[in-house]
């Protein structure tokens, strides 16, 4: 199966990603070790604030997927592969939001492990079902993550988030329930639930679900499912770095459309 997992902020266009390759910056093979380079730089960052998330850090260290940066035109800030083992960052963003989008890709790059990625015998809308609450999660834990590194002297990662017009909202609702509650689960919960508050996202994103899952028909020669998503799916995607669960639900109306 071939599963394509991306952070798309304000706009996107699934077809932009077929050129990224040819335009790419560089590229680090684990154990990412290269002294000067900015992307090496950008993945110390992200393992010091996986610190707190040893699962992440184990999924990461075993799949050592190559890590590669990119200057192509695009408005997907990074993307994971499962085929070609790789996460790709936009190298002309700011640090902060680079470090940021390389930990939602290893979150991507977990669940991918994890064995919770659709397969095309889902309907394509229910393959965007799945798409979208595998997106929240990664948006969620991610936000954790930027989170928990405000006690790891790393305010700028979560700064960045808030200050950033497409996650400014996500935030804002994971900020809000730690001042609320002081649960990490409760707050992940409140920023999974923040990612569908948004039609124009979920409108992208169905978008670009439905684009990835006719491509991957057609690599595969196959023809679209059928099937349901299992109604316990939600059940095997949030969980937090600890394994523990988080409590989470799709709108009665997840689909835009």
């Amino acid at each position: 199966m071939t599963l394509r997992s991306l952070l798309l902020w304000p706009a996107l266009l699934l077809a932009v990603l077929t050129s990224a390759h040819a335009a790419q910056t560089g590229c680090l093979d684990y154990p990412y070790d290269a002294p000067g380079d900015p992307l090496a730089s950008d993945i110390a960052a992200a393992r010091k604030a996986l610190t707190p998330f040893k699962s992440l850090l184990t999924s990461l260290d075993a799949a050592r997927p190559v890590i590669c940066a990119t200057d192509a035109p695009s408005e997907a800030l990074g993307t994971f592969g499962a085929d070609d083992n790789r996460i790709t960052i936009g190298a002309t963003l700011a640090q902060p939001k680079r470090i940021a989008v390389l930990l939602h890709e290893i979150r991507h790059l977990d669940q991918n492990l994890r064995g919770i990625c659709p397969a095309t015998t889902l309907s394509m809308r229910e393959n965007a079902r799945a798409m979208f609450a595998l997106e929240a999660d990664a948006m969620a834990v991610m936000h954790l993550i930027a989170w928990s590194s405000l006690g790891l002297g790393s305010p700028e990662i979560f700064d960045a988030l808030r200050a950033a017009p497409e996650t400014s909202d996500i935030a804002a609702a994971f900020e809000n329930a730690m001042a609320e509650t002081n649960d990490p689960a409760l707050a992940t919960a409140a920023a999974f639930d923040a990612w569908y508050a948004s039609d124009a996202r979920r409108e992208r994103y169905y978008i670009s679900t439905c684009m990835a899952y006719l491509d991957r028909l057609e690599a595969e020669d196959s023809l679209a499912g059928t099937a349901p998503l299992t109604a316990d799916f939600l059940d095997h995607v949030c969980h937090l770095p600890d394994q523990s669960s988080y409590p989470c639900q799709e709108p009665d109306r997840p689909i835009p459309r």
